[in-house]
């Protein structure tokens, strides 16, 4: 079993390469089929590091950036997209803490985060509010005796159910925009703060969670950056996305490698006439596309991680770009890899049947594609004119 001692990328992208191999891929289709996530399978992703991995040096962490997690994130999804689904939340409360937290709060969280002691949830999402922060309806007020009161219901919080904290999006009474809340775990699953699970076609494994607050009194909660950040957490949420959606754009690329060996299997393996498949042109012409396109997405991702981690201005739009050319990517390679594959991709315990499905997933998390699209077209409309 490896260790949280792999701090270095190179050696944390063969341990991953290793667990996949010898762990993931005899055990994907029961996982996938039982809608679970082993405990066992969740603690070998924190034993490997992933969940600790953005952490700081002064905080105990290994202090990799999001460019060194791109091999091991794309190589855990040719697993399964759950596995990097799953780490992914606690990766953007460590960046939201590294860039928005307190001293306090930062050395509260981020040791623990390090040492594998804590994981956590990252909440925006409400019945009617998805990509229009503008909407959201969930409500804190100050607390007497400290900590704060929570009213409000919220959405698809991966990991919601096991997490140790949940970074939410709310409104602060006080301030005239949303704040990010620190919200520890306790109390979860009372009368102030019901959960129930929600049932998914695809993204199998991941806790995905539904809240209900009706005066929850939470003594530990707190305002993300104190007095400052009030009012700043749809800024600051936002500005942890961008490791979020490089994540994501991962999980595609990790599922385009797969559709690909599923292509290149078909092509090699599947008998037609007195050749296989792969002998005709139409087949390869399939496979070169896809190997064309996926060295442009993995430029593009590799791009976004790096403006990530320099804390370049085009951060946003670049990880924004890649989440979306990556995850349509990983739609569309999937639906020619099942092509050539035919009616086999139809039955239920087919790697391409599972990969249909899972693929959309990617299309949405982290901000529904359209929804970004317009982001950009903003942006490009809003410029000067050169």
């Amino acid at each position: 079993m490896t260790t949280r001692a792999q701090t270095e990328a190179p050696t944390l992208h063969e341990a991953v390469r290793r667990f996949v191999g010898d762990v993931v891929a005899p055990s994907v289709q029961a996982w996938d089929a039982e809608d679970e996530l082993p405990d066992g399978v969740l603690a070998a992703l924190v034993d490997l590091g992933l969940t600790g991995a953005l952490v700081p040096p002064r905080y105990g962490g290994p202090g990799l950036g999001v460019a060194d997690l791109v091999g091991a994130w794309r190589t855990l999804s040719q697993g399964w997209i759950s596995l990097t689904g799953a780490v992914n939340p606690t990766g953007l409360a460590t960046a939201l803490l590294v860039r928005h937290g307190t001293e306090d709060q930062r050395e509260r969280w981020l040791p623990r985060i390090a040492a594998g002691e804590v994981l956590a949830s990252f909440s925006i999402t409400e019945p009617q509010a998805g990509s229009d922060l503008g909407r959201i309806e969930t409500t804190a007020a100050p607390r007497a005796g400290g900590g704060l009161v929570l009213d409000g219901r919220k959405r698809w919080v991966a990991g919601g159910r096991s997490s140790d904290v949940v970074f939410l999006l709310a409104e602060v009474q006080g301030a005239d925009k949303p704040s990010c809340v620190v919200l520890p775990a306790e109390g979860r699953g009372g009368a102030g703060w019901s959960m129930e699970d929600i049932d998914k076609l695809g993204y199998r494994g991941v806790e995905s969670a539904a809240y209900r607050f009706t005066a929850h009194e939470a003594p530990g909660a707190e305002v993300l950056g104190g007095e400052e950040g009030l009012g700043a957490g749809a800024r600051q949420m936002l500005d942890a996305l961008d490791v979020g959606r490089v994540n994501v754009a991962c999980r595609a690329l990790g599922i385009v490698d797969r559709a690909l060996a599923c292509a290149v299997h078909e092509c090699t393996d599947r008998e037609i006439g007195d050749g296989v498949l792969g002998d005709h042109t139409h087949a390869q012409l399939r496979v070169g596309e896809i190997v064309a396109r996926r060295a442009a997405a993995e430029a593009l991702v590799l791009r976004a991680a790096a403006a990530s981690d320099a804390r370049d201005e085009t951060a946003r739009e670049l990880s924004t770009a890649a989440k979306i050319v990556a995850s349509d990517l990983a739609v569309w390679a999937v639906d020619r890899a099942a092509r050539l594959a035919a009616s086999r991709s139809f039955a239920a315990s087919d790697e391409l049947a599972r990969l249909r499905r899972d693929a959309p997933q990617t299309q949405i998390g982290e901000g529904a594609n359209d929804a970004l699209l317009l982001a950009l077209a903003a942006g490009a409309l809003s410029a000067p004119r050169t």
